[in-house]
């Protein structure tokens, strides 16, 4: 099967497009700048490697009609809250304009296998209850979720209207060894760089009163190939862990695994302007279709805190967007 993956060299494209390969698909992956392409992007002799940039429609039509592939896993996006709060109209141009002209270029050439779009939990905003179901209104807090929102109303439209089989994974944290911009990975590269000091010192961190429910990445791409596998366009899949962690806690384990003396400090710049307290997932809709997550979130922090012990640098560094 060709895949072509929008935003691959993000984050979750990055392990999904190596899932895909090392499972013997052909993977067509885009890019937006050469300095992704150059960083932590798989090598692997399946995987093809394309820019793209969502906000210009010759690229994204030119790239759908000559790759013609058998399936589609939409990731591409503008993928950073506090970006959006920043640049909003930026931020829709590329999640939800970009999405129309993906879906645009698809009517002309559907794929065989369908289109999987990863939608955010980010939409549901403040839930009335946890935990969250599907059928929970959307009350996105922040740009982003508005964009989220809005690229899964687009995506409901062109299926019921256009024939197109396009399947929605609500995703929830997601995180794990390499992730940029997440609280998980913030702190184990703060702690990686204040183990290279070799003295005790401080750890600069928000609110540690949030709860989320995260999953490690490789539950979340091997729930992302079930909802694309077993889902159906009239119905979003929650993708989550079915419980949420404390953002205390994870601190607490990186400062107990960490090998210097470790004080935990409030920053104000670290606070947003509005954020949900929690946002536990209800994942029986996942689980019925066969999935079970497996990696402990302990493996999962240590992991992350080894990766960027392992980095040249890893003193934190602005955000990118994904093509």
């Amino acid at each position: 099967m060709k895949i072509l993956i929008t935003g691959a060299s993000g984050f979750i494209g990055r392990y999904l497009s190596a899932y895909a390969a090392d499972r013997g698909h052909e993977v067509v992956g885009t890019y937006l700048s050469e300095a992704d392409l150059a960083t932590r992007t798989p090598k692997h002799p399946r995987i093809r490697w394309v820019p793209l940039d969502l906000r210009r429609d010759a690229e994204v039509r030119a790239l759908v009609e000559t790759t013609r592939a058998d399936a589609v896993f939409h990731l591409g996006a503008q993928a950073f809250a506090q970006k959006a709060w920043s640049d909003p109209l930026d931020t829709f141009d590329t999640n939800v304009s970009g999405t129309i002209r993906l879906y645009e270029a698809l009517r002309a050439t559907p794929p065989l296998n369908g289109v999987l779009l990863t939608a955010s939990a980010s939409a549901y905003g403040a839930p009335p209850s946890l935990p969250v179901g599907e059928d929970a209104p959307f009350n996105p807090t922040n740009p982003y979720g508005v964009s989220k929102a809005c690229q899964e109303l687009l995506s409901t439209q062109y299926a019921a209207n256009f024939g197109l089989r396009i399947v929605r994974a609500r995703l929830f944290g997601t995180t794990g060894p390499g992730k940029t911009g997440d609280a998980l990975n913030d702190f184990a590269r703060q702690v990686a760089a204040l183990e290279r000091a070799g003295k005790p010192a401080e750890l600069r961190v928000g609110r540690l009163d949030k709860r989320r429910d995260i999953s490690d990445i490789r539950d979340s791409v091997a729930a992302l190939w079930t909802v694309f596998e077993r889902g159906v366009p009239e119905q979003a899949v929650n993708v989550g862990a079915g419980q949420s962690y404390s953002i205390r806690s994870l601190v607490d384990e990186l400062v107990r695994l960490s090998r210097v003396p470790i004080s935990v400090v409030q920053d104000a710049a670290l606070l947003r302007p509005t954020d949900e307290p929690d946002n536990r997932a209800d994942i029986g809709r996942l689980r019925s279709l066969g999935y079970a997550p497996r990696i402990p979130i302990e493996t999962t922090v240590r992991d992350a805190l080894d990766y960027w012990r392992g980095e040249p640098d890893p003193s934190p560094r602005a955000p990118a967007r994904v093509g």
